[in-house]
């Protein structure tokens, strides 16, 4: 996990590779009755999920407490593993299925992560009880973000970012009339896992 980490250029603690190794056993324990991941080698899980996951990290800063919002986030990707590393985000996990709902709550309970919540439900149900202008930064790997991208401008703050999970560059004409592209960082997972783009949206400061 450290070596796999340091060839994206990141720096994580033995504390942190502790963590990712219950996240990875309680990850593969639980995938087999939940499907959670298609991925089932614990060495692809590191690299194709959890230091994957971490590539944000490379493409933007997360300012001291942000508040992080993971749309669609499985079986925890990325919100899990960023907080792993950077325990100050106050991170919300949003997931429509129950079940996976409750694979992360058991996550956040056995690491004993604070600052984390779920919310069992879409997108479209959290936005609706939600306080406006509250979320930083919303993160997207699961998701497509012309399926979602309606329901995060009101959620943001005024300068609030999206980060962008994909395997190629987003086209203008994707990024809608609320973004602006603030940059897009290409990098290769280690191990030969493929691609990865790092996508950086930022809200139009006129669009409320």
């Amino acid at each position: 996990m450290i070596s796999s980490a340091q060839e994206l250029g990141l720096t994580i603690s033995e504390s942190h590779t502790e963590q990712f190794a219950r996240y990875l056993t309680h990850l593969i324990t639980w995938n087999k009755t939940i499907n959670l991941t298609a991925i089932t080698d614990s060495k692809e899980i590191i690299t194709k999920h959890f230091v994957d996951s971490l590539a944000a990290f490379v493409a933007t800063s997360f300012r001291q407490d942000s508040r992080v919002l993971d749309v669609g986030s499985g079986g925890g990707f990325p919100g899990i593993p960023l907080k792993i590393v950077r325990s100050d985000i106050q991170l919300t996990l949003v997931e429509p299925v129950q079940k996976k709902c409750s694979f992360l709550n058991s996550v956040i309970g056995l690491l004993q992560l604070r600052s984390v919540s779920t919310f069992a439900g879409t997108i479209e149900q959290y936005a609706k009880q939600a306080l406006n202008d509250s979320i930083d930064t919303v993160v997207v790997r699961a998701l497509k973000f012309d399926d979602i991208q309606k329901h995060i401008p009101a959620l943001l703050t005024e300068k609030g970012k999206v980060v962008l999970y994909r395997t190629s560059v987003i086209e203008n004409n994707e990024i809608g009339e609320e973004f602006h592209r603030l940059n897009e960082t290409a990098l290769l997972l280690p191990h030969g896992s493929g691609n990865r783009v790092i996508t950086v949206l930022e809200k139009n400061n006129s669009v409320t």
